[in-house]
C-alpha cells in the first residue's frame, strides 16, 4: 500500500504510542517515515534490533488502513497535525527526549508563543485554590503579559484556570488525555468550544482512544512540554499536578507551588515541594515573573479601558502594551484573522486608543 507522509507518520504515532524516543530515533535514522515503510519486516528488523512482533504490527496493512481513516478524519475536523520534524512543532516540546512524534491541534493558538505558563492542581480545588488561580491569572493578564495558559482541562484548578485565561483575554491551551474527537469530563464542552475560538485543544492521541489513567499520566508531558514553567496552585500529597510537576523538573523547566496552610490536605503536595526546595514558592505574579525572567508592562492596564473595549480588543491593547507591533505580529499575537484585526484596529484608532504609525506598525496612544 502506497501511503503520503503523513499517513506513515500517523501509522508511526499508532504503533510507538508511548515511546516517542523510539520512533523519533528511527524517523532520524531513515531519514523519513516512508523509508522506513519500504522495507521488509526481515530486512527492518536487521536494520533496527527492533522486536519482530512490533515490526510486524507496523508493517500490517491494517495499521496503514487505520493511519490513512485518522488522517481523513482530522482533516474533516479541521484539525492540524505537526510531525516532530515539522517546522511549526512546538519548539518547547521539540527539546523533550519523550516528545510524541505527531501532535494534533483544533484552534488557532501558535503552540510555540512568546510566553507560556502551564497552571495544573487538584480536582478537588478549595476557594482558596479557586481564587488565587483567577487572581494570578488576571493579574498576569494585567501586567502586561501575553502569555499563553496551559492546562487539562480537568475539574477543579485546571477548568478554573482556561476560564480564567478566557475571561482575560489571554490565549489558553488544552491538553486532552484522549483524541479530539472527545471532550471529558462532557461537562466543560461548552468551555472546550470558547477554547478552540482563540486558543486551542491538543493531544497526542488518535481518535477513539480509550480514556484510561495512564493516559492522563501520559498526557502531562504535553502540559509541562509546552510550557516555560508549570505552577501548582494546590495538590494533595499525591496527585497528577506532582506528576506534571516532576517531568516539568526532568525537561530543565521552572517549578512553582502556591503554598496553602499546614493542616490543608489539598495544600500537602505544595508545601512538601516547596518545604524540599523542589518548587519556588509563589505568593503572587511578582514570583513568577522573577522565577520565568518576565518583565512587566503596564503603561496602559485593560482595567482603564473604556468600557465598551470587549476582551478581544483589551487582547489587542495587551499585545501592544508590550510596545509597537505589525498587524503580521499582533494577528500571531491574538489569533485574530487579518481582516478582523484591521477592523478592530480602525475602530481602536477612530477612538483615540491606537495610534497608527509608519510601516503599518500600531501603538498605544
Amino acid at each position: 500500500m502506497i501511503c503520503d507522509e503523513r499517513t506513515y507518520l500517523t501509522a508511526l504515532n499508532n504503533t510507538f504510542r508511548y515511546q516517542g524516543a523510539t520512533a523519533r530515533t528511527l524517523i532520524d535514522h531513515f531519514g523519513s517515515a516512508s523509508e522506513i515503510f519500504s522495507y521488509t519486516a526481515d530486512g527492518l528488523q536487521q536494520a533496527t534490533r527492533l522486536p519482530l512482533q512490533k515490526i510486524t504490527q507496523l508493517l500490517s496493512a491494517q495499521t496503514l488502513q487505520d493511519a490513512q481513516r485518522e488522517v481523513e478524519w482530522a482533516n474533516n475536523q479541521g484539525i492540524t497535525t505537526y510531525a516532530i520534524n515539522d517546522p511549526l512543532y512546538p519548539k518547547r516540546l521539540f527539546h523533550c527526549a519523550d516528545a510524541p512524534i505527531l501532535l494534533y491541534r483544533k484552534g488557532p493558538a501558535e503552540l510555540s508563543p512568546e510566553k507560556a505558563l502551564a497552571v495544573v492542581g487538584t480536582r478537588s480545588a478549595t476557594p482558596y485554590g479557586i481564587h488565587a488561580t483567577e487572581h494570578i491569572i488576571k493579574e498576569l493578564a494585567k501586567r502586561g503579559h501575553a502569555c499563553t495558559i496551559i492546562s487539562g482541562l480537568a475539574y477543579g484548578i485546571d477548568i478554573t484556570a482556561h476560564k480564567a485565561a478566557l475571561e482575560a483575554g489571554l490565549p489558553t491551551i488544552a491538553v486532552f488525555a484522549f483524541g479530539l474527537d472527545n471532550v471529558q469530563p462532557a461537562k466543560h464542552f461548552s468551555v472546550a468550544q470558547q477554547i478552540m475560538q482563540g486558543g486551542a485543544c491538543v493531544s497526542d492521541f488518535p481518535s477513539k482512544t480509550a480514556i484510561t489513567k495512564i493516559n492522563f499520566i501520559k498526557r502531562n508531558r504535553i502540559i509541562a512540554g509546552l510550557a516555560d514553567g508549570v505552577l501548582v496552585m494546590e495538590s494533595k500529597e499525591k496527585g497528577g499536578a506532582l506528576i506534571t510537576a516532576q517531568i516539568a523538573q526532568s525537561y530543565d523547566r521552572e517549578v512553582m507551588a502556591l503554598p496553602g496552610r499546614w493542616n490543608d490536605p489539598c495544600s500537602k503536595g505544595c508545601n512538601i515541594m516547596i518545604k524540599e526546595h523542589r518548587a519556588a514558592l509563589v505568593n503572587g505574579v511578582e514570583d513568577i515573573e522573577q522565577q520565568l525572567g518576565w518583565e512587566p508592562s503596564t503603561p496602559n492596564e485593560t482595567s482603564s479601558l473604556p468600557p465598551q473595549l470587549d476582551l478581544i480588543d483589551g487582547g489587542i491593547l495587551q499585545a501592544l502594551a508590550q510596545g509597537p507591533r505589525s498587524i503580521d505580529q499582533l494577528h500571531r499575537l491574538t489569533h485574530l484573522s487579518i481582516p478582523e484585526l484591521s477592523a478592530r484596529l480602525m475602530h481602536l484608532s477612530i477612538s483615540g486608543v491606537v495610534h497608527r504609525l509608519q510601516q503599518n506598525q500600531f501603538c498605544l496612544s
